[in-house]
This record gives C-alpha cells, structure tokens and sequence, in this order.
C-alpha cells in the first residue's frame, strides 16, 4: 500500500535504580524506534527523565528515519546523544504525518515546561483525533488559549496540562485521563512522563491501535509493536487493554482501568498492513492474518490457472506472506518480478512523477515477467495511483502478458478519522464505485470498470467476511470504518457527512478533520 501514509510509533522504557542498564534509557528507546521504523519516518524523538540533571525532563527531537535522527552513521554523534540524555526513564515517538505539518516543530514527544514538577510533562501519542476542530475551537474562543501548531499533538497537550492546572498535590493520573477521554473522540495511544519521575501508557478506550508490555529482571519496555520487544529479547508480552494504563512510580508497575469497559475497535489495518509481519497485535498474529488473506484470496480465483503460462508476485514487502499463501492455494510459484530496492526506504509515493518513483523503488525482472500471465497481489489499492504504475511497468518494462491484479484488503471506500492519512472522500480509488458495489461483494461488470481504470486485466478483492475470517476476531471488534462507512465513533460519522459533502463540493486541500 504504497500511496498511503502511517501510523507512529510509541516507545517507553523503564529502568529500575542500580541496574546495570543504569542511565541507558536513550539507547533502549532508540532500540525500540528502531525496531518501530514501519511505522513512520519522518522524524524521531525521545524525552527522558534525570533527577540529577538540571533539566528533569530533556527532548531530543530529530526529522529523518531513526537511524539518522539518531546520527548512527556518526558514532561519536550518537555516543553524544546517549550521554546527554542518560536516564532511568523515557518515552520515544517516530512520526509520519496524519496530522499536521512535517517540520521538526511538528516532531515529538511535545513536551511543556512548568516550574512545579507535577505539571512539567513531556507525552507523544500513536493516532488521531478526529475532534479535533471541536476541541481547537473550545480552547481558542472559550479559554483564550493561543494554538501555535495546526496538530492534534498540541491539543492534547493543552488539555492535559488544563486537567493539572487546579492539581495542588501530586496528581491522580487515573482521574486525569479519564476525564480526558469523555472528551477525547477517536484513536490515542499516549505515552506520558512527568517531572516526578512519573511514566504513565494509557490505550484508549476503544482499543483502536496496539499497545504492548514486557518486563525482565530489572526493566520495562512498552511499545506499539510486540516485534520491538521481542527483537530485544523480551518474550514474555502482555496487551494493555483498551481503557488501560500503565503508571510506574518509585519503580512500581501498576496496571490500572481509567475508562469504562467498551466493545474493542482494533484497527483492521494492522493485521493487513501496517504492523511488522513479526508482530502479534492482541494476541493475534500478523504474518497468520496475511497468511489467511492469501488462502481467502485463493479461493475467489476465476481465472483458468495452468503452471505454464500464470505466475504470481507479490508487491514487496507487506503483500509477501499474502502472495505466497494465494500462490501455494493455487499451486503455482511466487516468484520476485518486482525486487524492491532495499536502501530507498518505505517511500510513500507522491502524486506527481510516479512512474519514476515505482522505478526507483522497484527493478522489475524481464527475464521472469515477459510473456507471462502475472496474478499480482497487493495488500490494498487506496488511491489507485500506484497500482496503475505497478502494472503499466509490469507490461511495458516486463513484457509481462497480461496483468490480474488480487487484493487482500477489501475496497476501501471511506475516509479513515483515527490515525491513517487517508481522509476525504475524493482521494479512495474505490469510492466512486461505493453505490454500485453490495458491501464488498462486487459485481462483475463493475470489476470490470475498476480493472480497466488501473489498466489491469482483471481485478479481485478481499471481502469483508474473508478479512474478519483472516483475523479471527468478530467484525463488531474490528474498526472497518473504512470498508463499510460505518464509523465507531459520533465524530468519525460528522467528519464522513463533511467529506463527502467536501467533495459534493470540489472542496479537496485540507484533511477533513483539519
């Protein structure tokens, strides 16, 4: 899903006093960005907390992937980092844009300076907020606050320090994010320190993003993803639970409910697309979910397949694990006609000069491709765009014969308001065809149309009934907003109502929520 923007990741670590891992924070958080990296690479930062240094708290934000925020092609630059924010304790973020401008301004942890100790804090999220106009607006012309960024980071920011504002002892942080989430519409995932030496996780209450624990011997690690974890050796991992959070204080780990218990929202996209193939999101694996699209996929074949003439490719890397369970389904081999250029990164394509892009992110291989029938697997199509280059390079530059495009992901067809950059009505490929479709079960003739518009030679999705099946987890527990138009929260509904009136209107600048 090459045209689509991601989620962040959100990292903190714990160290207990007389560790041997004493003051090593820093490194441990860049080990879990860096193990995060899928997640977003537009900037990276950490805040760490240090009683014996002047500044408590201490941000180093950085635009880049981790590695270079964090200067590890220049180790004495990195040495340097470590060391001047050594600490027991800290929270890390790597971004990508959902919200908001790309600047280093924009980067986070946010944090926010106060002489008394409680309402110094420094927090990052993994999200959106989809009210986030609504709660903009209270600040500026209810209280008098002045908005320095256009980013949700900064609301939240203000709304947690208003909660501390009439705190005159240590606070209850159970309280503080409670009442925050009766006011709080959408996915927020927040990883929040304070001058007290207080490191609080809270999950939200629908559970929309992943958010996972580990302990041994004498630390913490807490992260989007189990694959950062388990990649430093932790094994024994356990979920917060939407409405959780996690608080440690004098090197005390309590789990505590803040919110009252909800049907969970698992983003749906995790499974298909967005976690590490290695990561298990609420005990559900990854690489198993893929797998099972694959052999969904399979399944809805119509071509007439023979070994001589069909090959089936992947689009790397995500849709690897779909592919190779739709070709063994199938009885043909996978084979790599498109080799992705490894040093490029996880480019997220622009709109302009595409061809170009795809050329330089992928080498398409003549000798494998040309003359075949290739079945191409993605793991979604969101604007299209991608997809029409990926198969107009397949033809022209492979030779390849015909081009039959399989989809893991079913038609995306409405905007997502909770953490994926994908938010108005006119940019989905597949919305224009919304009315022609039953649910995700698509008529043929209208296939047809969606075929001929990408230029492939057929076209297949993944239905809605064979994504739930693949996951294991019942709809009603899975945020296919996306996919039905079906929103799980009452601002996700108003913002669909305003994009597609946006785009009723030709109105298509600014993310709808924005």
């Amino acid at each position: 899903m090459t045209g689509v923007k991601e989620n962040c990741g959100v990292a903190a670590v714990h160290i207990k006093k007389g560790s041997e891992h004493e003051g090593k924070a820093p490194y441990f958080l860049y080990r879990l960005l860096l193990n995060m990296q899928n997640r977003g690479q537009l900037s990276a930062g950490i805040t760490t907390y240090n009683h014996e240094r002047a500044n408590l708290l201490d941000t180093y934000r950085s635009l880049g992937t981790v590695n270079e925020a964090f200067k590890s092609s220049i180790p004495q630059k990195q040495d340097g980092i470590f060391t001047k924010y050594a600490g027991n304790m800290g929270i890390g973020h790597t971004r990508y844009a959902t919200c908001g401008e790309d600047g280093k301004s924009y980067a986070q942890p946010f944090e926010r300076k106060h002489g008394r100790k409680w309402k110094w804090f420094s927090f990052c999220f993994n999200g959106n907020i989809a009210n986030y106009s609504e709660l903009k607006d209270v600040l500026m012309n209810k209280v008098e606050y002045h908005i320095t960024y256009d980013t949700d980071s900064e609301i939240i920011m203000h709304y947690i320090a208003r909660e501390l504002y009439s705190t005159k002892i240590k606070p209850n942080y159970r309280e503080i994010f409670r009442n925050i989430s009766k006011k709080f519409d959408g996915a927020y995932n927040i990883a929040f320190i304070d001058a007290l030496g207080s490191l609080v996780v809270v999950r939200d209450p629908l559970g929309i993003k992943p958010m996972c624990y580990a302990q041994k011997d004498d630390m913490t690690l807490i992260a989007s993803e189990s694959a950062a974890l388990s990649n430093l050796g932790f094994y024994d991992i356990k979920f917060l639970q939407p409405g959780e959070m996690i608080i440690i204080k004098n090197d005390k780990l309590e789990i505590i409910r803040y919110a009252e218990k909800q049907e969970p929202k698992r983003c749906m996209f995790e499974w298909v697309y967005f976690s590490n193939v290695s990561s298990v999101f609420d005990e559900r694996s990854v690489y198993k979910a893929r797998t099972n699209l694959g052999k969904e996929l399979a399944k809805m074949e119509t071509e007439k397949i023979n070994k001589k003439d069909y090959i089936v490719i992947p689009v790397p890397d995500s849709s690897k694990p779909a592919g190779e369970a739709y070709a063994f389904g199938l009885g043909l081999p996978t084979v790599e006609g498109l080799v992705r250029n490894r040093f490029v990164g996880r480019t997220f394509i622009e709109s302009t000069e595409r061809m170009a892009r795809v050329r330089r992110k992928f080498s398409v291989l003549r000798e494998v491709v040309e003359g075949k029938k290739v079945l191409l697997v993605d793991d979604s199509v969101v604007r299209g765009t991608t997809s029409k280059s990926i198969v107009k390079f397949l033809k022209e530059e492979g030779g390849a014969k015909e081009v039959h495009l399989r989809v893991s992901c079913p038609p995306i067809v409405s905007p997502c308001f909770y953490g994926i950059d994908m938010s108005s009505v006119s940019e989905l490929f597949a919305s224009k065809y919304k009315k022609e479709m039953k649910n995700s079960h698509i008529p043929k003739k209208v296939l047809k149309k969606m075929a001929d518009e990408i230029g492939a030679d057929s076209l297949i999705y993944q239905t809605v009934e064979g994504l739930v099946r693949s996951i294991s987890y019942p709809e009603n527990e899975l945020c296919v907003s996306c996919l039905t138009g079906k929103y799980i929260t009452p601002w996700g509904k108003k913002l669909y109502t305003k994009s597609l009136a946006d785009a009723g209107n030709g109105n298509y600048e600014k993310r709808t929520y924005e």
